[in-house]
């Protein structure tokens, strides 16, 4: 079994064994739970977190109750202990494991520090972009980096030039790929459904616009501005500390490539 399908498992059944002792959506603990899972998977580390289940529980023990740091600590353990009460339950032994899977993520998010990033995580993820963990100039640059690296992360962002990439990277089969990705053009369309944002300000050039988003200290993760009459999208990618702009007619790209795939498989199904 993978990483991933052993994650999958373990939300089923923690799914199902959580809905026998209480309605598992009207649960803040439930819903960090799952957010744990997904923070785990969005943020590539489905390898890193493989590993830590392979070191000898001794290794890896944690208190969530004692041990998470920041905000949503009372939601951390107490989903921490729920979990437990689950596993009690439980005869068989691959069940209560799946279920230890689920545990494990919370210690893991703990004891590799990252409860401040997790929280952020909750407060920003679903209304920006994805975040980018590397920019580069050129396609060839991010090529050779993502060659270069021991072990790439099993999926995340990066930039090249202003366009989105994906990396994704199977351990199981020794595959690293980069795409291009429209998760930026998805997130626009998005926001842009019911109508324009309004803008925070207004610029003559380019050049205007660069200078003032630099000018910030501690700039909004993402502003919509106008640039010579036209909405462009602000963001601050706040992990590699980058800002960048990017014109809302990037949703024709898309589109005509939405298009263009739609034809593709119309045709391949005749």
């Amino acid at each position: 079994m993978t990483i991933s399908e052993l994650l999958s498992a373990s939300e089923a059944l923690v799914a199902d064994q959580w809905r026998k002792l209480q309605p598992p959506g009207d649960s803040k603990a439930f819903h960090l739970l799952k957010e744990a899972g997904f923070f785990i998977w969005r943020t590539g580390q489905l390898y890193r977190f493989e590993d830590y289940l392979a070191r000898p529980a001794a290794d890896r023990a944690v208190d969530v109750r004692t041990s998470w740091r920041g905000e949503n600590g009372e939601e951390a353990s107490e989903a921490w202990q729920t979990l437990s009460r689950i596993g009690d339950t439980l005869r068989s032994a691959e069940k209560k494991k799946l279920i230890q899977v689920a545990r494990a993520q919370l210690e893991f998010i703990a004891s590799t520090g990252q409860c401040g990033e997790f929280h952020d995580y909750l407060k920003t993820f679903y209304r920006n972009p994805p975040p980018v963990i590397a920019r580069f100039e050129t396609r060839d640059e991010a090529e050779s980096w993502l060659r270069s690296l021991p072990e790439p992360p099993s999926s995340a962002y990066i930039l090249v030039g202003n366009d989105y990439l994906e990396v994704s990277y199977s351990r199981e089969r020794g595959v690293r790929a980069l795409r291009r990705d429209y998760a930026l053009e998805r997130f626009i369309e998005a926001v842009t459904t019911r109508g324009l944002p309004a803008s925070a300000a207004s610029f003559d050039t380019l050049e205007e616009a660069a200078v003032w988003w630099k000018s910030h200290p501690v700039p909004p993760m993402s502003v919509f501005v106008q640039i010579v009459g036209e909405h462009h999208l602000a963001l601050y990618h706040k992990k590699i500390d980058y800002r960048s702009l990017h014109p809302i007619s990037i949703l024709e790209d898309w589109r005509r490539e939405q298009e263009r795939i739609a034809a593709q498989g119309k045709a391949q199904s005749r």
